[in-house]
């Protein structure tokens, strides 16, 4: 699969509805912003600079080591973990930002 395509991929497979519940769920919000936090300090940490590149290698990465124990992506209404979060935050910081 294209690089380019990975978070489109994600996003179709549960991150989309993931992302939808934070209008209603502030706890998403807030585990969401806790995850962006996280993932912009693990890249900073080797030296990186955060933007598509390395968020983009850090999605790929994650994904592939989560697949290898087992992972597998919840389904609406299933409880959200760790990886459907830290997943759904690196999409998140890979939206576009608005034009003002």
């Amino acid at each position: 699969m294209s690089d380019h395509l990975w978070p489109a991929r994600i996003r179709s497979e549960f991150a989309q509805w993931v992302l939808d519940l934070r209008a209603h769920h502030p706890g998403v919000l807030a585990s969401l912003d806790q995850h962006v936090a996280a993932v912009r300090h693990a890249i900073s940490s080797l030296g990186e600079k955060v933007g598509p590149a390395s968020l983009l290698g850090y999605l790929i990465g994650f994904w592939d080591g989560a697949h290898e124990v087992g992972w597998r992506p919840p389904q609406p209404g299933q409880p959200l973990d760790f990886a459907s979060l830290r997943l759904s935050a690196v999409c998140l910081m890979l939206e576009p930002v608005p034009a003002r």
